[in-house]
């Protein structure tokens, strides 16, 4: 399995709103694009989703910009995947939409099932406010983003 750049950049754009964000004012995109080195355009199609999530919102005007609008721990891993890749399930078989006609006696449905759920549990463990403590406290943040 493998995770889009909307995925890699949309958890790094969210990071950098993240560090940016102070007294609850918004940043510029020009500025979120050029320090993750993403095209402004590119940076754009990402935002979209996380708008219409109800994650970032975005202002208009000379003050405007993106911010997050939700508490930094309700922004896991997890939810940024399945944001950009869908629900996390290894295999058809799981997401119950009748396209394997061995389900009923698979000996290996379990196996998927539970390295799928392990994947949502750890998934589920990192979000946004953990990342922005060990950005503050200097941690090497490479195996994330």
């Amino acid at each position: 399995m493998k995770l889009s750049t909307k995925t890699r950049y949309g958890l790094r754009i969210l990071l950098q709103i993240a560090i940016d964000m102070k007294e609850d004012k918004a940043i510029k995109g020009k500025s979120i694009a050029k320090k993750q080195d993403i095209s402004e355009p590119y940076m754009e199609q990402i935002m979209i989703p996380l708008k219409e999530a109800g994650i970032v919102d975005a202002l208009r005007g000379r003050y405007g910009g993106y911010r997050i609008i939700i508490p930094f721990k309700e922004i896991t891993i997890r939810r940024i995947i399945e944001l950009f890749e869908g629900e996390i399930n290894l295999v058809k078989c799981e997401d119950n939409s009748g396209h394997c006609m061995r389900i009923a006696e698979c000996q290996v449905t379990n196996v998927w099932s539970d390295l799928s759920n392990m994947i949502k549990k750890e998934t589920d463990k990192v979000n946004i406010e953990t990342l922005l403590k060990q950005v503050e406290q200097g941690i090497n943040m490479e195996y994330v983003i």
